[in-house]
């Protein structure tokens, strides 16, 4: 009786956390991640800074930590190279396949981070969708992201492209749909992170 019971609770706790996530079911991007690289200015040379970008999801409005329905983005940069790099997160822009600007990103905190030489950063953004827009009535099948960074002197602007992927499954009732796949559950915010490798 007591294993029938705590089998039934189980079940009651996994369908709560699969009802209270944070974000659309049916929103996924790929590639994951993309990368950029800043070219090398010899061929045996690394590129002097790399950046990786996943589009997260699609989030739900979130009062308890300030963020509207918005577009999450994660975001790793590597510093490859001998020079400083600046990056100022507020530089960043998204925008859909219309050309249609979502909000400044709302990243925490928004003051450019330093990074190192042999550092890597990394940030997670929430691009808001723009007054009387959401999901019913923006087009969110592909998403560019652009940015700037400042390596040593010299300002250096990056872009990455997203397309949204969708899933295929079997409905005997009575055709086969197209549905947006899972959402990526699991950690999420607004810290930036700066740590040296070794």
């Amino acid at each position: 009786m007591a294993r029938l019971v705590g089998m039934v609770l189980s079940v009651f706790c996994l369908l709560a956390v699969v009802g209270c996530s944070q974000y659309e079911e049916d929103y996924q991007y790929t590639p994951r991640p993309v990368v950029a690289d800043i070219p090398a200015t010899q061929p045996q040379q690394p590129p002097p800074v790399s950046t990786s970008a996943t589009v997260i999801g699609v989030r739900y409005d979130d009062p308890d930590h300030k963020i509207p329905p918005s577009v999450e983005l994660r975001m790793r940069i590597d510093n490859n190279g001998p020079d400083t790099v600046v990056f100022d997160p507020m530089s960043m822009e998204m925008t859909n396949a219309q050309l249609v600007r979502l909000a400044a990103p709302i990243v925490r905190p928004p003051a450019p981070i330093t990074i190192y030489p042999a550092q890597s950063a990394y940030l997670t953004a929430f691009f808001p969708f723009p007054s009387g827009l959401s999901t019913d009535n923006v087009d969110l099948n592909s998403l560019q992201v652009r940015w700037q960074l400042d390596i040593g002197p010299k300002p250096v602007g990056q872009v990455v492209n997203f397309t949204r992927v969708w899933r295929t499954y079997y409905d005997p009732y009575p055709y086969y749909g197209y549905y947006g796949p899972p959402p990526p559950y699991g950690w999420y915010g607004g810290v930036v992170v700066v740590h040296r490798r070794w």
